[in-house]
């Protein structure tokens, strides 16, 4: 079957959208807040708008429950709260960060998420009904890459505050959510999966207990959270680490952005080529060697009297971005698998709802943990905790894959039936 570029391409611009002003909060706001002098300790702030993401189980129930299929199913959700959300972030150019207004500007962020989350429900269903077993690796790569390369144009933004100011960069960078998610939103949507009307056809919601019953799930959730946990810890501190070693705004938008671009797309070009050699499970295996690794230089980093310059740090963090994202696009590519089709916002949800749970927890306690253990053995444990958190995926993989194989058959043969499955366990 020929893989349909197109269509893989839309599915990555809406991913892509989301990230243009999200990653542009996300590392702007600590790093400028930090400049300012907040300190280490209030840092958990930041991680209350990753609440309503912790929610997004809940939220998908109306998702996968209600939508207009003449305009599309799931576009009906995507396209309102996408406007909405673009007004929110376009509000924050309003109002200049400082000690005065970080609560203000965090209770914008909260209710920004809550309506930006029951968009990423629509767009995650979305893929998950629509990508199948001959185009899902590649789909995944790009998907997650113009994620990341949102992410990286949106970090970089933060170059430009201290040129342009942060008024104008974040007004540039909700105009960008909005252009970029257009495209998409033109394009008609797929026909639902067969399992979906069914279900759809003899008047059933969506259902958490079906998929809390299932026993793939006693496997996929808690990892779930292990792996927002773990990632989350790493990635919320950078920047500000960056700041402490006394790079400037302008350095740190430029050495990130740069290092995320080169060092995810060659993950996303790769991780395809390693997953037809070797598997899924092989490639993660890249990701048990290269996290310790990744923890060792950062503990470097905080004990050497002087930081390598702008120019080296990028080939460094590029190549070690590179080696790590081939686990995280293996992970991203079992989680569209891992989802059942007849209620994809629902069970996709589910996992990221439990993965923004790890986030959230990372996010609070990352701050405290860097103040009270240092930089160095900060960084030790948090290789520590990723390494075991990879050990986890490898080990239940073939599990897993045995679970979701026959709930795939069972599904299937219910919809040639014209009645859905209901899971015995």
């Amino acid at each position: 079957m020929a893989i349909d570029y197109v269509k893989l391409t839309s599915l990555g611009s809406l991913h892509m959208a989301q990230y243009f002003p999200a990653a542009f909060t996300a590392v702007a706001l600590p790093a400028i807040f930090r400049a300012e002098g907040l300190p280490l300790e209030m840092f958990w702030l930041f991680a209350l708008p990753a609440i309503p993401r912790w929610f997004k189980w809940l939220i998908a129930l109306p998702v996968d429950s209600y939508g207009k299929h003449r305009f599309g199913y799931r576009k009906s959700w995507i396209a309102p709260c996408t406007l909405i959300g673009a007004l929110l972030y376009f509000s924050l150019s309003f109002i200049e960060p400082g000690h005065g207004t970080v609560y203000l500007i965090v209770a914008i962020l909260f209710v920004k998420s809550t309506i930006m989350a029951a968009q990423d429900v629509a767009v995650d269903a979305m893929a998950t009904e629509t990508l199948t077993n001959a185009d899902r690796t590649v789909g995944t790569s790009i998907i997650i890459f113009m994620g990341y390369l949102g992410g990286v144009i949106g970090g970089g933004l933060m170059s430009g505050v201290e040129t342009f100011g942060w008024s104008s960069i974040m007004t540039v960078a909700s105009i960008m959510l909005i252009a970029a998610a257009l495209p998409a939103l033109l394009r008609p949507e797929s026909p639902p999966p067969a399992a979906r009307q069914r279900r759809q056809a003899q008047g059933q919601g969506a259902s958490l207990g079906k998929l809390l019953r299932r026993r793939e799930s006693r496997y996929v959730l808690p990892f779930m959270y292990m792996f927002g946990f773990s990632g989350a810890l790493f990635n919320s501190l950078i920047s500000v680490f960056l700041v402490d070693r006394g790079f400037s705004l302008t350095e740190i938008g430029i050495i990130l952005p740069i290092a995320t671009f080169l060092g995810i797309g060659g993950g996303a070009l790769l991780t395809p080529v390693f997953v037809n050699r070797w598997g899924l499970r092989g490639a993660a295996v890249i990701g048990i060697v290269t996290l310790p690794i990744e923890g060792l230089v950062f503990a470097w980093f905080a004990t050497t009297t002087d930081l390598p310059s702008v120019a080296v740090m990028i080939p460094v963090l590029a190549l070690l971005n590179f080696t790590t994202s081939i686990y995280t696009f293996a992970v991203n590519n079992s989680r569209y698998r891992w989802a059942s089709k007849a209620q994809a916002a629902t069970e996709f949800s589910m996992q990221s709802s439990i993965w923004n749970g790890g986030v959230w927890t990372a996010g609070t306690v990352a701050g405290f943990l860097a103040a009270l253990l240092g930089w160095m053995t900060f960084f030790f444990v948090v290789a520590v905790i990723g390494t075991a958190t990879a050990v986890v995926y490898v080990v239940m993989f073939k599990r897993v894959e045995a679970l979701v194989d026959e709930r795939d058959r069972l599904e299937n043969l219910a919809a040639a039936d014209d009645e859905l499955y209901s899971p015995r366990i």
